[in-house]
């Protein structure tokens, strides 16, 4: 790429932002953004659900009935009815804030919170909903329902849902070479690649860790794809899996592009909103406290909570579809995206025991199970600090499990590696033992 290209491509993607709205901290609600500036970006400790023990039951039934507000921690007993109206095309949320005590559980509550306490984290939760009820809910330690975390990978998962948005749109197209978004990009190796390979990480673009900006968040969104594309390509598109922010940064970029809008506008407006993920949102990589987010990171860089992750899957779950009959997706979105995306792909780098497995992957999403046509029976997407969000269509359920774990333990899709002889506070046992306690 010459340097009139290279000088054209960065006033392109440098002009991100510049005349969006005021942006949020991570630390508020969604109703509260524009004008929050209360820090809390790593775990927010705000007043929530405390625990409080449920009883014990030995189906997946859950008997409700109204009650007033009261100080108490929620129940299955005392929560909510969800006897109301189903919407046309919609159907009632199974996600609640009530704690939900199945014994079926006991064993893997002992693993979490033996491996947390011996880490020195303080706390851990985990929902579980099967056949559209709640089977399990707990929070442990210090944890309380509303307890916010970053979830570093598992915002994979929502930034390709909200890329999707657009293709269904047809803003977007999955197999467009990116010149056509970005007309600078004619007549070079990075123009060619196209969003599918950008959302599957088969971008063959050079690794996040060798461009400062990634990490630092310095510049905006688009001005950091753009040293991102500048760096050119190590693999030929399409030919290698290499996991990382890098592909995510440029869709990102790309995305504002065609819309004109920011990419936090983008996810708030698409999927968080409809969804009522109020405590959900992409922060600044360079300052997690600022209410100016011009550089979110697409790939890792979001924060959200128990309940809020748990909508996301349940929309996905019903095929695309929310609550109220909004439809977020279509269901063929859905579809690619929990489609193998990288058969026959040389396999590059991720943490090491999905370079073992060669875990397949879709678009934003693992798919740690599939079927013969290569369509995903199990889909996660795990983050480097223990947030393990999944669906196992197998046994119609989906999960979430909440921890933060920056090191003092060892998370098993931590892509950088960590020590396995710590306490072992999050991997695949997450999924496996869900399965065995909802099958027990």
């Amino acid at each position: 790429m010459g340097t009139i290209a290279l000088t054209a491509l960065l006033a392109l993607f440098g002009s991100a932002c510049a005349d969006s709205s005021p942006r949020a901290t991570v630390a508020e609600p969604i109703a509260d953004r524009a004008t929050s500036s209360t820090p809390a970006p790593a775990g927010d400790d705000s007043p929530g659900t405390t625990v409080a023990e449920a009883p014990a039951t030995e189906t997946s039934a859950i008997e409700t009935t109204a009650t007033e507000p009261s100080d108490a921690t929620p129940t299955a007993a005392t929560a909510a009815s969800t006897t109301a109206a189903v919407p046309v095309g919609g159907y009632v949320s199974a996600v609640e804030p009530v704690i939900v005590d199945d014994q079926r559980f006991d064993a893997l509550q002992e693993r979490v919170t033996t491996a947390v306490e011996a880490a020195g984290l303080p706390g851990a939760s985990l929902l579980v909903i099967q056949h559209g009820e709640i089977v399990e809910q707990e929070v442990w330690g210090e944890y309380t329902l509303d307890t916010r975390v970053p979830i570093a990978s598992g915002s994979k998962w929502l930034t390709a849902a909200t890329i999707m948005t657009l293709v269904d749109d047809a803003v977007l197209s999955l197999d467009e070479p990116i010149a056509t978004y970005v007309p600078q990009l004619a007549d070079t190796r990075v123009g060619t690649i196209t969003m599918r390979q950008l959302l599957s990480f088969t971008s063959g673009l050079i690794a996040d860790e060798r461009v400062p900006c990634v990490a630092a968040g310095s510049g905006t969104l688009r001005e950091c794809a753009a040293d991102i594309l500048r760096n050119g390509v190590v693999h030929e598109p399409g030919a290698a899996f290499r996991y990382g922010s890098q592909h995510m940064h440029v869709a990102g970029a790309i995305a504002e592009i065609v819309t004109g809008q920011s990419f936090f506008d983008l996810f708030d407006q698409r999927i968080a909103r409809p969804l009522g993920m109020d405590r959900t949102v992409f922060f600044q990589i360079a300052d997690p406290t600022s209410q100016e987010v011009t550089h979110p990171m697409p790939a890792g860089g979001a924060a959200s909570t128990l309940g809020d992750y748990a909508r996301f899957l349940e929309m996905l779950v019903h095929d695309g579809v929310a609550p109220d009959g909004t439809r977020i997706l279509s269901e063929s979105a859905v579809t690619e995206m929990q489609t193998d995306q990288i058969a026959g792909v040389e396999y590059v780098f991720a943490a090491a025991y999905r370079v073992a497995l060669k875990t397949p992957y879709g678009l934003g999403e693992w798919l740690d199970g599939v079927d013969a046509d290569g369509h995903g029976v199990v889909v996660s997407s795990d983050g480097k600090f223990g947030f393990r969000p999944w669906i196992d269509h197998a046994n119609d359920l989906f999960g979430v499990y909440l921890v933060d774990d920056r090191g003092t333990g060892f998370v098993e899709g931590d892509p950088d590696g960590g020590d396995p002889n710590r306490p072992f506070t999050s991997g695949l046992w997450i999924f496996e033992m869900s399965a065995v306690a909802v099958n027990s």
